[in-house]
C-alpha cells in the first residue's frame, strides 16, 4: 500500500498510535509482581465472550502479536480476499501455553516494531475503502469498524483488564 493523506484514515492511524503508545507505557510501568498477576475480567472482555484468566504477561504478548494479525485481516478485506473464521478460544489457549514466560522487553519490542508499520498501513487506506463492509459471524462490519472496534478496541479492552488487575 502506498501512503495517502486522507482525513479519516489519518485520524484512525492517529487513534491507533495513541492507543498503542498508551499500551506500551502501561506495559513498561508494570512491576515484576504485576507482570505475573492473573488478569481481571472487565465488561468489555465479557461482551466478546472472553474470560481473562491469563497472566498479565500473556495478555500483553497476546495484544502485541495480534496487532499485525488483525491488520493483515483488514488488508485481506481491502483486497477482497477471504478472512476465514477462527476459534479464538483455541488460539488464545494455545498462545497462553506457548508464551507463558513472555518478557516485558519482548512485548515492548513487538509493540514498538508494529506501531509504525501499522500506522503507515492505516494512513494508506483511501477513505472510500473504509466503508467496505463484509458479513461476519458477529454481524456486518466495515473496514473502519474493524479498525476502531477490533484493531484499537481489542487493545483497549485488554488494557482495561490489565489496569483492573493492578489497581
Amino acid at each position: 500500500m502506498t501512503e495517502t493523506k486522507t482525513s479519516r484514515s489519518a485520524h484512525l492511524a492517529d487513534q491507533f498510535e495513541a492507543a498503542q503508545e498508551s499500551f506500551i507505557l502501561l506495559v513498561e510501568s508494570l512491576s515484576d509482581v504485576q507482570w505475573r498477576m492473573t488478569g481481571a475480567n472487565t465488561p468489555e472482555l465479557q461482551t466478546n465472550n472472553e474470560d481473562e484468566t491469563r497472566r498479565v504477561r500473556v495478555i500483553a504478548h497476546h495484544v502485541a502479536v495480534t496487532q499485525v494479525w488483525i491488520m493483515n485481516r483488514i488488508k485481506a478485506v481491502l483486497e477482497d480476499r477471504p478472512t476465514p473464521p477462527v476459534d479464538f478460544k483455541v488460539i488464545n489457549s494455545e498462545h497462553a501455553v506457548e508464551h507463558a514466560d513472555a518478557t516485558k522487553a519482548e512485548v515492548v519490542a513487538l509493540l514498538r516494531d508494529s506501531l509504525g508499520r501499522i500506522a503507515k498501513d492505516l494512513r494508506a487506506i483511501p477513505d472510500e475503502k473504509l466503508d467496505i463492509a463484509h458479513e461476519l459471524p458477529s454481524g456486518r462490519m466495515s473496514v473502519q469498524d474493524r479498525i476502531e472496534r477490533v484493531l484499537i478496541g481489542h487493545m483497549k479492552s485488554h488494557q482495561g483488564s490489565i489496569e483492573a488487575t493492578i489497581s
